[in-house]
């Protein structure tokens, strides 16, 4: 049987007219402003912006389609089970299991780990969604061939920034320590090839597009050595790409040999 029925139903306790079309396997289409009150059965899939009261049973009773419903759960265009409240999305599940929200990403999400032990840079390019707030580096026993410091360069569009930083390091030993400055990124110091460095370098969203950095490294192999690292830039655009490499100048220069480096966002 397949046809279009003309129902009654009621809107905010007003009655008006609405089509209930079955197809021919007998489905009901029902159309939106639907208001079931009672002890209900829902089996199927149903669409539009339907009210039930009562004890409903209902088999996939996610409202689909473009319109936001004022308070309710419902799935978006992109496939992601949405929540909503005063008609505004408040929280969504991605296909993936990844949870965000209005204030920001409800779930720490780790990236993939690289080993840096080969090449002049490590990328980690147009992973990082705009959504993020603060990113986590961690650095597992990194070295390069050479004796220039570790930079940690962001990146717009996929496209990474070599000026504009306000930032600075500090390698601390036993008996010295040593500082400098740099505009190509936040650097990690490092001034002895056979150095391995491990630690956490934490990037922080202040407000817009502007970014600050803060961070302690260890190096066990030969001496016992800390460097800190801290600075701030404010980009042109949202973040969406992190890297490392050693460099006096800002572009890639001395080759990994060691460790390796992952990235963790929310």
């Amino acid at each position: 049987m397949s046809g279009t029925l003309q129902a009654t139903v009621l809107k905010d306790g007003a009655s008006s007219t609405n089509n209930i079309t079955l197809d021919a396997s007998g489905n009901a289409t029902i159309g939106n402003n639907l208001t079931v009150t009672g002890t209900t059965t829902l089996t199927g899939s149903i669409s539009g912006n339907q009210t039930v009261t009562g004890s409903s049973t209902a088999a996939s009773f996610i409202p689909t389609g473009a319109t936001v419903p004022a308070n309710g759960m419902y799935r978006s265009a992109a496939n992601t089970l949405d929540f909503a409240t005063n008609t505004t999305n408040q929280m969504s599940i991605s296909s993936a299991g990844i949870v965000t929200g209005t204030a920001g990403n409800l779930m720490l999400v780790q990236g993939t780990a690289q080993a840096s032990t080969s090449g002049t840079a490590i990328n980690f390019t147009s992973v990082i969604p705009t959504w993020a707030k603060r990113i986590t580096m961690a650095f597992n026993g990194v070295s390069t061939n050479s004796t220039n410091n570790l930079i940690v360069q962001l990146g717009v569009g996929g496209t990474y920034v070599i000026t504009g930083y306000s930032a600075q390091t500090t390698g601390i030993a036993s008996s010295s320590g040593a500082s400098s400055s740099s505009t190509v990124g936040f650097p990690i110091y490092s001034n002895v090839a056979t150095y391995a460095w491990s630690g956490v370098v934490t990037l922080q969203n202040v407000s817009s597009n502007i970014w600050v950095a803060s961070g302690v490294l260890g190096n066990a192999t030969t001496t016992a050595l800390s460097a800190m690292t801290s600075g701030v830039i404010s980009l042109a655009g949202a973040l969406d790409s992190v890297r490392v490499i050693s460099s006096a100048t800002g572009s890639p220069a001395d080759t990994f040999d060691a460790g390796s480096i992952n990235i963790q966002y929310e």
